[in-house]
Parts: structure tokens; sequence; C-alpha cells
């Protein structure tokens, strides 16, 4: 895993550097650095939208005592599609767009859902339930002779007091 990550910060980085100079160098310097602006911008713009329209939906299912999981994901990737739009590059402004959109949101959820599920185990433990519900678990400690009464001892199972 730190291996792809690795070579994620390293090759998108470069790939969008190479974009971006294969560009300029048809458009020229100029026109490359105003259309990363520019898509920075309107993307910062469809940011602030997305996330005051997705955390106001999510502040009224927190009222109504609903937790709802793809709203909750939808401000993550939000939030992240703002943090892509921060970094220079077309490469990255264009993933970061196409996160904003809610059509193309809804389907990267859902891939990302189904990648999550296929990576991770999930084992459910079921733990014994007392009947009685003053139990308290915990060790039983013995004094360990009439002379140290500060000295405590621990019980084996199964063992009686006296």
């Amino acid at each position: 895993m730190l291996g792809k990550l690795i070579f994620l910060f390293i090759a998108v980085p470069l790939a969008d550097l190479t974009l971006l100079i294969v560009m300029s160098s048809y458009t020229g310097w100029a026109f490359s650095i105003s259309v990363v602006v520019v898509s920075g911008v309107i993307g910062a713009i469809l940011a602030k939208r997305s996330v005051n329209s997705v955390f106001s939906k999510i502040k009224k299912n927190f009222a109504s005592g609903q937790i709802s999981p793809d709203l909750l994901t939808d401000g993550a990737m939000i939030l992240f599609a703002a943090g892509l739009l921060l970094t220079p590059g077309f490469l990255t402004d264009a993933f970061g767009l196409s996160v904003l959109m809610p059509n193309i949101r809804r389907w990267y959820r859902s891939v990302l859902a189904h990648w999550f599920k296929q990576s991770v185990n999930f084992r459910f433990v079921q733990m014994p339930v007392s009947s009685d519900d003053n139990t308290v678990d915990g060790d039983v400690l013995k004094k360990a002779s009439q002379a140290d009464p500060a000295a405590p001892r621990k019980i084996k199972s199964g063992e009686l007091l006296p």
C-alpha cells in the first residue's frame, strides 16, 4: 500500500507537469496557466456550493435522528475534490471537477463501496450477554493471609472462598 501511495504522489504531479508543458507548447504559457487558474476558481465555487448543500442535508438528517452514510461519503468526497482543485494541474482539476458532479460522484461512491467491501474483511464476534443487568465483569481478590491484609491474590477459576 505504501508503494502505491509513493507512486501516486510521484506519478500524478509528474503527469500534471508533463501535460502542462505539452499544452503550453501548443497554446503558450499564459493560456495554460489561465486554464488551471480558471478551473480552480470554478471548482472552488462548485465545491462551496456542494459542501453547503450536502452539509445542510447532513444537519437535517442528524436533527431528525437519522444518519445517511451516502451523505457522509459525499461530504468527504467533496472535501477531497476541493483539495484536488487546490493542486495545480489538469489531471487533478479534471478529477476534482468530476467528483463535484452529483451523478459522477454517485458512480465514484459505488465504485469506492465495491472496492471497500472487496478489500476489507469484517468479522463479527458475538459477546456473551448476561441475563442480569447488574452483573459486572471483573476479578475477585482474596487476602493472602491474616498477617498481611493488604496483599491481595488472584482467585483461580473454580476455587472456593472460605
